[in-house]
């Protein structure tokens, strides 16, 4: 299968030259491996010792050409309508009673899947001085400007492992994946929106590393994505609150498109009257082995993943 033609698009109109952050090709990731604490460490250890690296990048529209599929690229835009509106998103409850159930339903319709199950959400509310800090901690969710994919294949097993416990080996026996949901609270929306990275552009062997993103109680592993210029990246223009981006973080079964990089973008092409960003992204283990009944879950990994970025 081919990748998304991309490169007719370079100069023209419609694609953005911008930049991203990346993983450093860095002699210490020889013996380390990239890490982040999310709490205060003790001592003096340091709180990452991840180096980024900024790469001009020239990002396409979506829109151009073929469009991209979940199977051939490792993502696609899925169509959606909600019964939320713009307010309700400050609403955790609503967006647990009304927004995920919503979610589940159209992922099985889009995937064909038998079960899907919604890990988390991050709400991400761009703060008007972002990229540049403040000198204190954001109040909301930032958007994500490094490259990366959320987790491996083997993380993906163990949180299978966490959630349904003992009914996990049934549920790891067939095929499974990890699905990002990424959709505007408001749009047109071109600021700082989400850069995708066609899978089949990457060299996983040599431009991706395992990484740990540690907690006080709980730990995950993700992938660090290192810049390469044969890798082909990819936004959707005017993304509209019916627009929703699928893409893969995970699958169990061997695929031409394992798992497609994403990170959030500066557009140059935004005015100043754009409102800033504001946005929702779910993670959601989809399952496709027929069973008679899937488990329920065991234990709720949600709180402990909702601040993970």
């Amino acid at each position: 299968m081919m990748a998304i033609t991309g490169d007719k698009d370079q100069d023209d109109d419609s694609s953005v030259q911008t930049s991203l952050y990346f993983l450093a090709r860095d002699e210490l990731f020889k013996t380390e491996k990239p890490y982040s604490l999310r709490f205060p460490p003790d001592g003096d250890l340091p709180q990452s010792n991840i180096r980024r690296e900024k790469f001009e990048v020239s990002i396409n529209d979506i829109r151009k050409g073929e469009s991209p599929t979940l199977e051939r690229n490792g993502f696609q835009v899925m169509n959606m309508q909600s019964a939320m509106c713009y307010e309700d998103f400050a609403d955790e409850k609503m967006i647990k009673d009304v927004y995920l159930p919503e979610l589940q339903n159209a992922l099985m319709k889009e995937l064909d899947g038998r079960h899907v199950h919604v890990m988390d959400f991050a709400v991400r509310r761009r703060h008007s001085q972002f990229p540049i800090s403040t000198g204190k901690e954001f109040e909301t969710l930032q958007p994500a400007a490094l490259a990366h994919v959320d987790f491996t294949v083997r993380e993906g097993e163990r949180l299978i492992e966490v959630m349904y416990g003992d009914q996990a080996i049934e549920l790891l026996r067939g095929h499974w994946q990890i699905i990002n949901i990424w959709r505007p609270l408001r749009g047109p929306l071109n600021d700082w929106p989400l850069a995708l990275c066609d899978a089949q552009s990457v060299d996983y062997r040599n431009d991706i590393m395992a990484g740990d993103l540690v907690y006080e109680s709980f730990a995950t592993e993700n992938l660090q994505v290192m810049h390469n210029a044969d890798q082909k990246w990819f936004y959707l223009p005017d993304q509209t609150t019916t627009e929703v981006l699928i893409f893969k973080s995970a699958d169990s079964e061997h695929s031409d498109a394992p798992a497609s990089p994403h990170a959030a973008f500066h557009n140059p092409k935004v005015t100043p009257e754009e409102l800033p960003r504001e946005s929702i992204d779910c993670r959601a283990f989809v399952f496709y082995i027929d069973l008679p009944e899937y488990p329920p879950v065991v234990e709720d990994i949600f709180r402990i993943l909702q601040t993970q970025s």
